[in-house]
This record gives C-alpha cells, structure tokens and sequence, in this order.
C-alpha cells in the first residue's frame, strides 16, 4: 500500500510539473513581451519630447495608450528639470560685487504639475493651444513601474509559496536625457 501511494504521489508531481512548467514559460514570455513594447513606447515617447521640446495632450494620450497592452497597470512618473542660470555676487547685498561667472539651478516640475498646465484644473485638454514648452539644455526624464501583478509572477508565487519573491515591480524603466530642440 505505501509503494502505490509513493507511485500516486510520484505521479501527481511529475503531471504537476508537465502542466505548469509550460504555462509558466508561456507567461513569462508574456512578461517579456510586455516589458519590451513598455522600453519601446517610453523610448519614443521620451526622444520625440527631446527632439520637439514641447508635449502636447495628444502626445500624452497617444503615450498612455501604447502603454495598455494588455491588462497592466503602470505608474508614470515625468520630471522636467528646467536650467536656471544665477549670478554669482561675492556679496548678495552689493549689486556691484557681481563676480562674473554664474550658477547652473534646475527647477523641477513634477507630472502633475505638468498635467495641471497641460489639462487645466478642469481636466479639458482639447484646447490645441495647450502646449507644455521645455528649453534646450533642460532636462526631461520619464519611468514607468508596474503597479499590478503579472500573470507568471503569481504563478511563481504560488509554486514558492511567496516565499521567494518580495519586489512585485517587474517593469522598471527609466529613460530621458538633455532637450535637444525648440521646435515651437
């Protein structure tokens, strides 16, 4: 009796194995899948903002829809670090003590203060004249983070027993750089 129990057992297992082992590997190449049209569209989006130096609500809109392949949910977080160029005085209550030379700042501007400017407080972004201008030499940075879980990591999960796995980001992207052009 406890031989044929062994052989049930056995059996269970390796059917487990057989069944979830592909299901997993089908799921991950959907992770994959997903991870690299994120990469691509957050790529486009931040070199075609460098490249005009403005954003618009369509660029907006047309970026969040690209990014819903599927059934995932992002965070988008968007950083504008505009240069700003100060005056060096040796005393700052002389006027005339100006030393010649000057510090670069960056201010930066957050999405949702650029969300603010672009859809106004009533959210209405048809207006075409709403256009969000960056200066050349500003900085503009974008990263994208998954907010829900994917299919192959509660799987994972599951076969671990959550054991293994304490960081549920799987999509971490960042990407930007320098505002190469004025093109407004």
């Amino acid at each position: 009796m406890p031989n044929l129990l062994s052989k049930l057992f056995a059996s269970l297992i390796a059917i487990g194995v057989l069944l979830l082992a592909p299901t997993y590997q089908v799921l991950k190449k959907q992770e994959d899948i997903a991870y690299l049209n994120v990469d691509q569209t957050v790529t486009n989006f931040v070199e075609n903002v460098r490249m005009k130096g403005f954003i618009t609500p369509k660029m907006v809109e047309d970026f969040q829809q690209q990014l819903q392949v599927g059934n995932v949910l992002y965070d988008v977080e968007m950083v504008h670090k505009h240069k700003i160029y100060t005056p060096v005085y040796s005393n700052t209550s002389d006027l005339n003590s100006y030393t010649g030379e000057y510090k670069v700042d960056y201010e930066d501007f957050y999405w949702t203060q650029i969300k603010d400017y672009l859809y106004g407080n009533n959210g209405n972004g048809d207006i075409p004249s709403r256009v969000y201008k960056l200066e050349q030499g500003d900085y503009f940075q974008v990263e994208v983070k998954n907010k829900t879980k994917f299919k192959s990591t509660m799987l994972f999960d599951y076969l671990t027993f959550n054991l293994a796995s304490d960081n549920d980001v799987v999509i971490d992207i960042p990407k930007g750089g320098m505002v190469l052009n004025e093109d407004y």
